[in-house]
């Protein structure tokens, strides 16, 4: 905790960007964030503002706080979809944030919801600039609300060195203006590896997978999670592994990387689930060989569950990983299934990650976060007080 020191703050967040999908990092983030901004022993008032229909959501986050929790936080229900008010801003400057929310002294916007006019400090919490760094995935990309956030900020936040790199280049961004807070995994995650026999035999059972063991890989509609790649990978390690051994692909996928993928020998895929920590303390190993992340949340994730990692050599997962992942080339098939491999066979190796992991995972809390959140927050209050002074 933190005791009281300096004035008071009321925050405005974009929590429609939140509640919005249950199943997304988004609501890992802004939920965890808000949490524990809440928890601190400061001068706090959080105000998030949602869509109505995001009503019943927002009262279940709010239901699991505590009482003192509850009390700094307050909520607003804008009466217009948010993307009708977005397309009005980009013409008008009305409706005004503080008509439909009230006056905050700051605004922290988690997506694009940013007002072109605020009488307080418009910060930006970037999580990744993937449609930039990989545009031919999408081709299809509405870029304008976002670069118009971009504009319109006063001050960034970006959950990793990496991303902050990637803004501060491709909007040549002053680096000063840009503060990098990590992320953290779920708290309710207690770090114990479930690796009875029994227990496993009957979770491959319940989910129609014949197999010994299996090795994780996430997956998503954009192609950017590189699951193709790491199919043919495990499929040219096969023979070497332990017999019995598969791959397991959770999250979307489009129909052509299916299809392929179907193909292939011990390679099952399973959709969307609704805990990948069941999943991830069951598996064997995570091969996470994305070709971008903003930040890459399933390593911490695995690293939570004593779970061996893969992952890529660029972008931010090395940031993440540190030295407790066995780092790869996403587009070196071959490098991939000699990773695997090692994964597999050195029980030794496996181990030693596995300790490294959970050693690393302890650089990386919600309570960290918040307090470097607030700091942020508490050195442009002081910084603008000086300038209004000045003036």
């Amino acid at each position: 905790m933190i005791t009281k020191k300096g004035r008071d703050i009321n925050v405005l967040f974009d929590w429609d960007a939140v509640v919005r999908n249950p199943h997304s990092g988004f609501y890992t983030f802004g939920t965890n964030l808000v949490n524990g901004l809440a928890a601190l022993e400061e001068n706090l008032s959080l105000t998030l503002i949602f869509q109505a229909r995001y009503q019943g959501l927002s009262k279940r986050f709010l239901t699991g706080l505590t009482e003192c929790q509850r009390n700094r936080i307050r909520t607003r229900k804008c009466p217009f979809k948010f993307r009708w008010i977005e397309r009005l801003w980009q013409l008008f400057p009305i409706p005004s944030l503080e008509a439909l929310a009230g006056n905050h002294e700051l605004y922290h916007c988690f997506h694009h919801f940013m007002p072109p006019r605020f009488s307080g400090l418009r910060i930006l919490t970037v999580h990744d600039l993937r449609r930039y760094r990989l545009p031919h995935l999408y081709r299809r990309s509405n870029l304008l609300p976002f670069e118009l956030a971009v504009k319109r900020a006063d001050h960034f936040i970006c959950v990793s060195n990496a991303t902050k790199r990637d803004l501060c280049s491709i909007f040549q961004v002053n680096p000063k203006d840009v503060d990098v807070v990590h992320l953290a995994c779920n708290p309710k995650v207690t770090g114990e590896k479930q690796s009875v026999r029994s227990e496993n035999e009957n979770f491959l059972k319940t989910s129609g997978i014949k197999c010994k063991r299996f090795l994780l890989a996430f997956s998503s509609k954009d192609r950017r999670k590189n699951v193709l790649s790491i199919a043919r990978a495990f499929d040219l390690a096969r023979e070497s592994l332990p017999q019995g051994t598969a791959l397991v692909i959770i999250g979307r996928l489009n129909r052509e990387e299916k299809a392929k993928i179907e193909s292939i020998s011990m390679v099952y895929s399973v959709g969307e689930v609704d805990d990948v920590y069941s999943w991830l303390s069951q598996g064997y190993g995570l091969v996470f060989a994305s070709l971008y992340e903003g930040f890459g949340l399933p390593i911490l994730e695995a690293f939570s569950t004593r779970t061996p990692v893969i992952t890529s050599n660029c972008s931010s997962m090395p940031e993440v990983a540190g030295d407790a992942a066995l780092l790869v080339d996403p587009r070196d098939i071959r490098e991939m299934a000699e990773a695997i491999k090692r994964l597999c066979l050195d029980e030794g190796l496996r181990e030693e990650l596995i300790e490294r992991g959970s050693k690393r995972l302890k650089g990386f809390s919600w309570q960290k976060s918040a307090k470097q959140t607030l700091e942020v927050y508490r050195r442009l209050m002081k910084k603008r007080l000086a300038e209004l002074t000045i003036i």
